[in-house]
């Protein structure tokens, strides 16, 4: 797989750009938002990338950071959702704007993109908002919270069955809470509140 690409940008427009490396002139298709971060030609950049293999084809899409790449590609898990599709969708809207449409359902924000109906969106939709809402929730917390005595809480209430979903949304709850003077088991009680 070729994840990464560094080069000289030989050329650039809105839907690809050419970059050279290693003697090679590659194409990679590129979103609208990534080719606004795009520096000048016969610059050296380095690009995120993802080799789509299909019977007949082979095609490189590149993206500006690594988190519009794994956006794009759970997106693509989605029936229906092509590369063209894939790359409106990145051209139109941030990450996180189509994160939240899919997050609160909203139909008619994903419509205006190329390429999708009514039918597709609410497949999106539906196949996506749950591991979204998930992914938010779960690194909301990671970086605030996760210091030995939420390990231990998370380990106490795993114990009593609960599942890492549940956990992460009671910790969401209680996220401005200061945890310093509060003891491991005091932690607990409050998150059994919140399950």
């Amino acid at each position: 797989m070729i994840s990464k690409i560094s080069g000289k940008l030989l050329n650039k427009s809105p839907s690809f750009i050419i970059v050279k490396s290693g003697g090679i002139g590659f194409e990679i298709l590129i979103s609208g938002k990534t080719f606004e971060k795009l520096p000048s030609i016969n610059t050296e950049i380095e690009i995120n990338t993802y080799l789509h293999i299909r019977e007949n084809e082979l095609k490189l899409v590149g993206f500006a950071t690594p988190e519009e790449k794994e956006f794009f590609l759970k997106l693509l898990e989605v029936s229906g959702v092509s590369i063209k599709i894939g790359l409106s969708a990145l051209s139109i809207y941030t990450v996180d704007e189509i994160k939240s449409a899919i997050i609160n359902g909203e139909v008619e924000l994903l419509r205006r993109i190329p390429g999708i109906g009514k039918k597709l969106a609410e497949r999106i939709i539906l196949e996506l908002r749950e591991k979204l809402s998930q992914d938010a929730e779960v690194s909301r917390i990671d970086f605030l919270w996760e210091n030995e005595k939420v390990s231990e809480a998370r380990q106490a209430l795993k114990a009593l069955g609960y599942s890492s979903q549940e956990i992460s949304r009671a910790l969401a709850k209680i996220k401005n809470i200061n945890l310093n003077d509060m003891r491991t088991e005091d932690l607990v009680k409050l998150l059994l509140k919140e399950v």
